[in-house]
């Protein structure tokens, strides 16, 4: 009696600490599957957080955690971070609830609604789930959704982001999908020579040392291979594709953002299988040249002014003459820098070095659903 009286006073600390932790920002919690999820205390290193739900039961078995307290003492009594997780998710079929019921209850709402091109259709309410994703699969594309990056030569090229890519699944799927890497990351690297910019000779020409020999610096890249996998109509569905991303440099920080990027990227070709919701229009040429471009015109144009301004002239170029080069982490650091500093990074390694400090200098986490 006494050890079942301590478990229920221990489990109701351990609630009561995720509680706080919560309202305090100091939890992170992050869906990364349908029943996957991260979870980040403060600066701590993430823990991972999954719950099978065929082992499910009221005294929590299904709950893993990689903590060190539920290693312990679990299943039987649930870590912090494993009750953070139930709060949040505890809330957020609450909240749907409460928005269905205001819904059904709000007289104003029409008959009908319209889709992206401003026909009606009717209320999809009562239609079986699976009829209703592949409803959702099939409809256009949605532009406002669509941006813009530079590309590895001249131009730029359109890409959805993918924190976007993570939403629509979630709307179109409700949380039932995941995605999982299939093998282990490749790696590659290999030696590049160092350019820089030569004003006399209006050309890019090899960098060299003190003794005269030409400069080189480590670049490489990043393949990783996943599965995106969900559900319909009982039948579970997977779509596998190679993700890639470029780097420069040999620090650990060069790396985990290549890696990052291309975890990024492969989540997004795999999703790109399932049609135009995940930017498989993107891939058409035709599309891909005036796609996104019409949201940097001023309204003021006339038709003569219409035609795409040249993206030639769209370059990042630090002050010792190197072009960024393809990378879109670095890309989007580069033009942090500078719209923070006022003025473009002096050298590769300065971009570096001012990344790291403003990684030491975080803000502390919030909640994500």
């Amino acid at each position: 009696m006494q050890d079942t009286q301590d478990l229920i006073h221990a489990q109701t600390e351990r609630t009561e600490r995720a509680r706080s932790a919560i309202l305090a920002g100091r939890l992170l919690v992050t869906r990364i599957g349908s029943q996957q999820w991260t979870v980040r205390n403060g600066d701590k290193l993430p823990y991972a957080v999954s719950l099978n739900a065929s082992q499910s039961d009221s005294i929590g078995n299904g709950w893993t955690c990689t903590c060190l307290d539920f290693q312990q003492r679990g299943p039987q009594l649930l870590c912090k971070h494993i009750e953070g997780v139930r709060l949040l998710e505890t809330a957020q079929i609450q909240n749907r609830q409460i928005k269905e019921k205001e819904n059904y209850m709000n007289d104003s709402i029409p008959e009908n609604k319209k889709d992206l091109q401003g026909e009606a259709i009717p209320q999809r309410d009562n239609v079986p789930q699976e009829e209703n994703i592949l409803w959702k699969l099939r409809q256009p594309l949605d532009m406002s959704r669509v941006k813009r990056r530079q590309a590895p030569g001249k131009g730029t090229v359109p890409y959805l982001e993918g924190h976007d890519i993570i939403d629509r699944a979630n709307q179109i799927f409700d949380f039932g999908w995941s995605f999982e890497l299939i093998r282990e990351p490749v790696i590659v690297r290999w030696q590049k020579k160092v350019l820089i910019w030569n004003q006399q000779e209006k050309r890019k020409i090899p960098s060299l040392d003190a003794n005269g020999n030409v400069q080189t610096e480590e670049v490489g890249i990043v393949y990783i291979t996943g599965k995106v996998t969900v559900e319909l109509d009982g039948k579970i569905i997977s779509h596998s594709d190679l993700g890639r991303c470029i780097f420069t440099g040999d620090t650990p920080e060069a790396l985990d953002m290549a890696l990052a990027g291309s975890a990024t990227d492969c989540l997004k070709r795999c999703f790109r299988q399932m049609g135009d919701q995940f930017g498989n229009l993107l891939y058409d040429k035709e599309v891909t040249q005036n796609t996104g471009l019409e949201k940097t015109k001023p309204n003021n144009m006339t038709s003569s002014q219409n035609t795409p301004p040249s993206t030639s002239k769209v370059e990042r170029i630090y002050v010792d003459g190197v072009r960024v080069n393809g990378n879109i982490s670095e890309q989007e650091a580069f033009d942090q820098f500078k719209e923070k500093n006022g003025k473009a990074p002096a050298s590769r390694n300065e971009l570096r070095t001012w990344l790291a400090a403003q990684h030491t200098q975080a803000a502390p986490a919030t909640v994500a659903a």
